[in-house]
């Protein structure tokens, strides 16, 4: 089976790491596994991203049940994901719907 080239895109681990380090600058800590991330923000998981480099998408997951302290810093997320990669289609949804 041959997938088609703008599934095999790749992201470097120089542009993953950004993302935490750009996130803790605003006192969020990330956690990252291969294209995902959970987010927390005093002491609360507040949100998830998940990146899917062959679509160029980004999927930001805000949790309802920490809505006050993702409410804070959800453009500040969105600003960083934008400014590592520029190119993607950023999603914002509030979890759960």
């Amino acid at each position: 089976m041959v997938l088609p080239k703008n599934l095999l895109r790749w992201v470097s681990a120089r542009e993953l790491d950004m993302i935490n380090m750009l996130l803790e600058k605003h006192d969020i800590e990330a956690s990252r596994h291969a294209y995902s991330y959970r987010l927390l923000y005093k002491g609360k998981i507040i949100a998830s991203i998940h990146l899917y480099p062959g679509f160029e998408e980004a999927s930001i997951r805000l949790y309802k049940y920490s809505r006050d302290e993702a409410s804070e810093v959800k453009d500040v997320i969105v600003g960083v994901v934008k400014k590592v990669f520029p190119n993607y289609k950023i999603s914002v949804k509030w979890y759960p719907p």
